[in-house]
C-alpha cells in the first residue's frame, strides 16, 4: 500500500525503458548485444544530434559542479567513472587532460589516463547516432589504447588489450551489419580475427603471470587482489578469443564449409573453458557459445546437449540471458525438425518466458526467444488435423500475444515479428517518437516542463471522463488512443526537457525553481515507472531541503517508489535495498521528526520489519510513531499478524505460544480499532474488528465478541453494506462468526435457547434475503462455503466437553433449519456442515464414525435425499461431502458408487481419488478374509473400469505418480506413499505372503532415500512406525 502524498498529480502506468527504445529504434544503432558487450545498461538520450547517456546521478552532479569547483582533495576515479556512466564524455576527457595539474590524485590514475580516455571513447560512440561520429570516437580510442600499451609494464595492461579486443570486436560488427556485400563480410572477418589475436595475447600473457604466482602466499610482494583480477581477466579474454572466432566464421556464406577451422578453434577454447572452469560463471557461459558454434557446424546433438546443459545450471543473474539463448537455440532445433516439434519447442521454453523479470523485457535476447516461441505457438494452431479448434485457438491467442509484447522493444527482430502479426490478420501502427527540442537554457526548460505537466493533468482528465461515460464504439477507441498518446508524449518530452534543462544550472539560477523543476522531474519519472530515478532524485530533494515542502513532497515521492521497487527487484537485491530504504527513512527523521513524512517513513519500516518477521522491532517503530489514524493502521495490521500466529502455533500443538501470541493481537487490535478517530472506516477496519472478534471468541468471551462486531463505529455488522456490500469472501466470514458465537452461548447453562435460536436463524435469513436473486444464489453458496470453512477452523481450536456441547448446539439448529427450509443453497450449506461436524465429533484414529459423529452424518445423509426430492442437481463439491459422510459411515459401497460418478465427470479431483483409495484401505478391514486382497489391490492399483477400459479410480499408486509432479501436492504425495506401504502390509497380512511385507519395507526404504525428511515431522513418525511393524512381522 502506498503511503498517502500530498502532491496532487494524477497517476500514470507507462514502460519505465520504453521512450529510451522509441528514440534508438529510428536511428542506425549497434546490436543491442554488441552494446551490452562494451557497457551493460547504457542507453542513450537524444541531445542535439548526439545521443547521450543521461542519468539522474549524473544530472544532480552536474548541478553540484555548476556552483562549485572540485576539491584539490577530490576522489577523481570515482568522479571520472561517475561522469563516464552518465554520458558526460566531453567533460571527462577535459577533465583527464587536466587531471596532472590537481594535487592529490593517486600516481595509479596518472598513469593510467590514456587507458581511461579510451574506455570515455568507447561509451561516447557507443552512445552516439552518427554513423561518422562513432567511427572517429573508435578511431580516438584505439589511438589512446595504443599510447597506453606502450608501457608494457603497467598493471594494467591486459585491461588495455581487453578494451582493444572488444573494440575490433564492435568495429567487425558495424562492417557486417552495414550491409551484405562480400568486401565488407571480409573487413569485418578481419577484424574480428584482428579481436582474437589480441584476447588470445591476453590469454598468454595472463597464463604465464599466473604460473609464476601458483604456491605462492599472498605476501606483502604480491597483491592480494591481483591473482584474482588477473584470473578473471584471463577468463574473460579466453572467452572472447573463442567468441571472435566463432563471430568470424559466421560472416561466411557457408560458415560450417569455409569457416570450419575457426568454428573448431573456437570449439576447443570454448569446451575448455566448460570443463575445466566451469566452476566460475565464465566457464557457464561458454555452454550458450559452444552450443551456438555446434549448431554452425550443423552437429545438432551436440549443440543441444551443452543448450540443455545451460538450462540446467543453477539460477544466477548473470546466467539469465544465457538461458534465455539456449532456450531460443533449442526452439529453432525442434522447429526444424520435420514435421516441426512444437510441443517440444513449447515445452523448453514457455516456463522460462513465464519467469521474466521487468528488467528483463528489453533485452535482445529475450524478445528473441519470445519470437521462436510465437513461431512455436503458430506452428500448433495451424496443426488442425490432430488438435481441437479450442486448442489451437489458444495457441494462436498465445502466440499473437508474444507477438504484441515483442512489437514494442527495438532490436533484430523487430520486422519477422510484425510481418507475423499481419500474416494473422492485426494491423502494425508504427510509432511516432516525440521530437524533443534543446531548450536554450534551464528558466526555458522549467517553463516548457511546467506547460507539458498542464497539458499530460487536462489530456488524463480528458481520458477520465471519457472512461467514466462509458461505450466502446470504434471512434471513441480512436480518441482514447489518441489521448492517452498524446499525454504518454507529454510526460516523455517534458522528463528529456528538464534532464536536459537540469544540466544547464549555474551559479545565478534560482534554487527554489530547481527545487520545483527536480520535483517536477521526480513525479514524472514516478508517473513513467522509473522508480529507480523517481526515488533517486526524491531522496535527494528530501534530503537536501528539509522541513521544507518541496522536500517533502520529494520525500513521498521517494517513498513510494522505494515501496514500488520492493516489489519489483529480484529476491537478491532487496536486503540492499531495504537498507537504501531504512537510511532515507531515518535522514527523514531528522528532517521532518514532527511531520507525516517521517511518519509515513516510520510506517514503511514497520512494514519492512513485518516483511522480515522482526515482531519486536515493529512494536518499537510503531510505539515510537505519534497517535493517529497512520499508528492505529498500523497496530491493527500487527494484531492481525498475531492472531495468524496463534492459528499457527494452536495447529502445530504449540498452546502456550498459542495463548502468548492471543493476547498480543488482542492488545494491539484494541489499540489499533481505539485509535481509528474521525477517520474514514475502511474494508481494513472492519477485517481488524472481524479478527478481533474472533480473538475474544477464542478467549471464551462470546458476549465480548458479539460487542465487536456491533460496535457502532467500526462494528462489521454495523457496516457491512456499505464497506463489504460485494466482498462475498468478508460476509460469508462475517456470517460464520456472529452464528459461532450465537451458537456457542447456547453452551451456557442460564443460555435463553429461544432467543437464541431465533437471532441464529435470523443470521440465515437475512443472507437468503439478500441475495433472493438467480446470481445471488450463486454468491451465498460460496457465502456458505466460507462459512463451513470457518466453523471447521473455529472446531478445530475447541476441545473436550466444550467441543461437545458445541457440535450438538450446531446439530439442533441445523436440524431445525433443515427441518423448515426446502432452499437448495440452504440445504447445500447444512449438508457440508453436518459432514464437518461429524468428522469433528470422531476421534483422532477413527476410521468409522459412532455415536454423535455418526448422527450428524446421517443427518447429512438424509438432508441430501431432501435436496434430491427438490430436482436440485448436487454440485461436484456436494457429492464429494456425501461420499465422505458414507465412507465415514462404514458405508464403502454407497460411498464408491459417488466417487465413482465424480471421477467419471472430472478425473483429476485429487481429494475423491483420495478418498476413494480410502475407502477400499478401509472396507478391506471389515470384510471377510477371501475378500481382503482384492480390496487391498484395488486400494493400491484402482478400479472400476471406465468406457476407455482405463480405472476410473486411480488408487495410491497413480496418486502418488501424478502428485509427485506438482509440488502443491507435496502432502498428497507423502500421504499417498505412506498409504502404499500400508495397502501392501496389510494385503500381505491377508494373503498371508511374506514377498509383500518385503515390497512393504522396500517401499519406504526408497522414500526414505529419496526424501530423508519423509515430508515432515507427522508424515516421518508414521513411516517410521509403520517400517517397525513391518520390519517386526518380517522378523528383524
Amino acid at each position: 500500500m502506498l503511503v498517502n502524498s500530498r502532491i496532487s498529480f494524477s497517476q500514470h502506468s507507462s514502460t519505465t525503458l520504453q521512450f529510451l527504445h522509441r528514440l534508438m529504434r529510428s536511428t542506425q544503432t549497434l546490436p543491442l548485444r554488441i552494446l551490452r558487450f562494451l557497457r551493460r545498461d547504457a542507453f542513450s538520450s537524444v541531445i542535439g544530434g548526439e545521443a547521450i547517456r543521461v542519468s539522474i546521478i549524473g544530472i544532480m552532479l552536474m548541478t553540484l559542479v555548476g556552483m562549485q569547483t572540485a576539491s584539490a582533495k577530490e576522489p577523481a576515479n570515482a568522479f571520472i567513472k561517475q561522469l563516464r556512466a552518465d554520458g558526460y564524455f566531453d567533460m571527462t576527457i577535459v577533465y583527464l587532460d587536466r587531471l596532472s595539474s590537481y594535487p592529490g590524485v593517486d600516481d595509479s590514475l596518472l598513469q593510467a589516463v590514456e587507458l581511461e580516455k579510451a574506455q570515455v571513447y568507447i561509451d561516447a560512440a557507443v552512445a552516439s547516432r552518427s554513423v561518422s561520429d562513432r567511427d572517429d570516437y573508435f578511431a580516438k580510442a584505439e589511438s589512446s589504447l595504443s599510447r597506453f600499451l606502450e608501457n608494457q609494464s603497467h598493471p594494467r595492461l591486459s585491461e588495455a588489450r581487453l578494451q582493444l579486443g572488444k573494440l575490433q570486436m564492435v568495429r567487425g560488427n558495424q562492417l557486417e551489419m552495414l550491409d551484405t556485400i562480400s568486401a565488407n563480410k571480409e573487413k569485418a572477418r578481419q577484424s574480428y580475427v584482428a579481436a582474437a589475436e589480441t584476447f588470445q595475447t591476453i590469454v598468454d600473457d595472463l597464463r604465464e603471470k599466473l604460473k609464476t604466482m601458483r604456491g605462492q602466499s599472498d605476501d606483502d610482494k604480491i597483491d592480494p587482489g591481483l591473482r584474482d583480477r588477473y584470473r578473471g581477466e584471463f577468463l574473460q579474454a579466453k572467452r572472447n578469443t573463442a567468441e571472435a572466432r566463432r563471430l568470424a566464421a559466421m560472416t561466411y556464406a557457408d560458415p560450417a564449409k569455409d569457416g570450419r577451422q575457426l568454428l573448431e578453434e573456437a570449439i576447443a577454447e570454448f569446451e575448455d573453458l566448460t570443463k575445466n572452469y566451469d566452476g566460475f560463471v565464465t566457464g557457464a557461459l561458454a555452454l550458450v557459445n559452444l552450443g551456438q558454434s555446434y549448431d554452425a557446424l550443423g552437429q545438432a546433438e551436440k549443440a543441444k546437449d551443452c543448450y540443455l546443459r545451460m538450462l540446467e545450471q543453477p539460477e544466477d543473474d548473470d546466467l539469465r540471458e544465457a538461458k534465455f539463448q539456449s532456450a531460443t537455440g533449442l526452439i529453432r532445433m525442434a522447429m526444424s525438425e520435420s514435421p516441426p516439434n512444437y510441443a517440444a519447442a513449447i515445452e523448453r521454453a514457455a516456463v522460462l518466458v513465464q519467469d521474466v523479470r521487468p528488467n528483463e523485457v528489453g533485452l535482445q535476447s529475450l524478445a528473441s526467444l519470445k519470437l521462436e516461441l510465437a513461431k512455436a505457438y503458430l506452428a500448433k494452431a495451424a496443426d488442425k488435423e490432430n488438435l481441437k479448434k479450442a486448442e489451437t485457438n489458444i495457441a494462436e491467442s498465445d502466440g499473437r500475444k508474444l507477438l504484441n509484447e515483442i512489437v514494442k522493444v527495438p532490436g533484430t527482430h523487430l520486422e519477422e515479428s510484425q510481418e507475423l502479426l499481419r500474416s494473422l490478420g492485426i494491423k502494425v501502427a508504427e510509432v511516432k517518437i516525440p521530437k524533443v527540442e534543446d531548450p536554450k537554457n534551464f528558466d526555458d526548460a522549467l517553463e516548457a516542463a511546467r506547460q507539458l505537466l498542464q497539458v499530460s493533468e487536462t489530456t488524463k482528465q480528458a481520458l477520465e471522463l471519457i472512461e467514466r461515460q462509458g461505450g466502446d464504439g470504434p471512434d471513441l477507441q480512436t480518441q482514447k488512443a489518441e489521448l492517452n498518446q498524446q499525454w504518454k508524449n507529454s510526460i516523455v518530452v517534458a522528463i528529456e526537457i528538464l534532464k536536459r534543462g537540469i544540466t544547464m544550472v549555474d551559479a545565478s539560477t534560482d534554487l527554489s525553481q530547481l527545487g520545483e523543476a527536480r520535483q517536477i522531474l521526480a513525479y514524472l519519472l514516478y508517473q513513467e515507472k522509473q522508480y529507480r530515478d523517481a526515488a533517486a532524485v526524491g531522496s535527494f530533494i528530501a534530503q537536501t531541503l528539509p522541513g521544507t515542502e518541496l522536500g517533502q513532497q520529494g520525500g513521498m515521492i521517494a517513498l513510494n517508489s522505494f515501496q514500488m521497487l520492493l516489489s519489483e527487484v529480484p529476491e537478491a537485491q532487496i536486503p540492499n535495498l531495504i537498507g537504501r530504504i531504512r537510511d532515507f527513512a531515518d535522514s527523514l527523521g531528522d528532517g521532518w521528526p514532527d511531520d507525516s513524512l517521517a511518519s509515513a517513513a516510520r510506517g514503511i519500516m514497520v512494514q519492512l520489519a513485518l516483511r522480515n518477521n522482526e515482531f519486536d522491532r515493529s512494536k518499537e517503530l510503531i510505539e515510537e510513531m505519534d497517535a493517529g489514524p497512520e499508528r492505529a493502521r498500523f497496530e491493527r495490521l500487527l494484531g492481525r499478524i498475531y492472531w495468524n500466529a496463534s492459528v499457527v502455533a494452536k495447529r502445530e500443538g504449540d498452546e502456550g505460544e498459542a495463548e502468548k501470541q492471543l493476547k498480543e493481537a488482542d492488545r494491539f487490535l484494541v489499540a489499533g480499532l481505539d485509535g481509528i478517530g474521525n477517520a474514514e472506516i475502511e474494508s481494513e477496519v472492519l477485517q481488524a474488528a472481524l479478527v478481533l472478534a474472533k480473538v475474544r471468541l477464542r478467549q471464551g468471551k462470546g458476549s465480548q465478541a458479539l460487542t465487536v462486531l456491533e460496535n457502532a463505529s467500526y462494528g462489521p455488522l454495523k457496516r457491512r453494506d456499505e464497506v463489504a456490500a460485494q466482498d462475498d469472501a468478508f460476509r460469508g466470514n462475517l456470517a460464520a462468526l456472529e452464528l459461532n458465537i450465537v451458537v456457542s452461548q447456547m453452551t451456557s447453562p442460564n443460555a435463553d435457547l429461544d432467543a437464541l435460536m431465533k437471532r441464529a436463524t435470523e443470521v440465515m435469513e437475512k443472507l437468503q434475503a439478500t441475495f433472493n436473486d438467480a446470481e445471488g444464489q450463486k454468491r451465498l453458496a460460496g457465502i456458505y462455503a466460507e462459512m463451513a470453512t470457518e466453523l471447521q477452523s473455529e472446531l478445530e481450536s475447541t476441545s473436550g466437553e466444550k467441543k461437545t456441547q458445541l457440535i450438538e448446539a450446531f446439530r439442533v439448529f441445523l436440524s431445525r433449519i433443515a427441518a423448515t427450509t426446502q432452499n437448495p443453497t440452504r440445504l447445500k450449506w447444512i449438508i457440508q456442515t453436518l459432514v464437518q461436524l461429524g468428522e469433528s465429533a470422531m476421534p483422532a484414529k477413527a476410521i468409522k464414525a459412532e455415536g454423535q459423529a455418526a448422527e450428524l452424518l446421517s443427518s447429512a445423509v438424509q438432508t441430501s435425499k431432501k435436496l434430491q426430492a427438490s430436482g436440485e442437481e448436487s454440485s461436484l463439491a456436494i457429492q464429494f461431502q456425501l461420499g465422505r459422510a458414507q465412507r465415514l459411515l462404514g458405508n464403502y459401497k454407497d460411498a464408491l458408487d459417488i466417487f465413482t460418478a465424480i471421477l467419471t465427470e472430472k478425473p483429476t479431483m485429487l481429494d475423491a481419488q483420495v478418498e476413494a483409495a480410502t475407502a477400499y484401505e478401509n472396507w478391506a478391514l471389515i470384510l471377510p478374509d477371501r475378500f481382503k486382497p482384492k480390496a487391498y489391490e484395488a486400494a493400491l492399483f484402482g478400479a472400476r473400469k471406465g468406457s476407455d477400459n482405463k480405472n476410473i479410480l486411480w488408487g495410491w499408486g497413480k496418486i502418488s505418480s501424478l502428485a509427485n509432479r506438482n509440488q502443491q501436492f507435496e502432502e498428497t504425495f507423502f500421504l499417498a506413499r505412506y498409504h502404499i506401504a500400508l495397502s501392501r502390509f496389510l494385503w500381505g497380512r491377508a494373503a498371508k505372503d511374506p514377498k509383500l511385507f518385503k515390497r512393504a519395507e522396500q517401499d519406504i526404504v526408497q522414500v526414505q532415500a529419496l526424501y530423508p525428511d519423509l515430508g515432515g515431522d507427522q508424515h516421518k513418525q508414521k513411516f517410521e512406525a509403520l517400517l517397525r511393524q513391518i520390519q517386526k512381522e518380517i522378523g528383524k
